[in-house]
């Protein structure tokens, strides 16, 4: 009886499901690469102290 509305409704949650998955990788991936950013600036300013000395 239902059987035209079940295409529609997985077509639904696999988008609803893709953009749960966004929601909660993007702030993941930000985070990794503030992290890697700020580690690659922190060894960048080592390498300057150690050659200025």
């Amino acid at each position: 009886m239902f059987s035209h509305e079940s295409i529609p409704l997985i077509i639904i949650f696999i988008i609803m499901l893709l953009a749960v998955l966004v929601a909660f990788l993007h702030p993941v991936h930000a985070f990794y690469s503030w992290l890697r950013r700020r580690r690659e600036r922190s060894a960048a300013e080592i390498a300057r102290e150690a050659d200025s000395r």
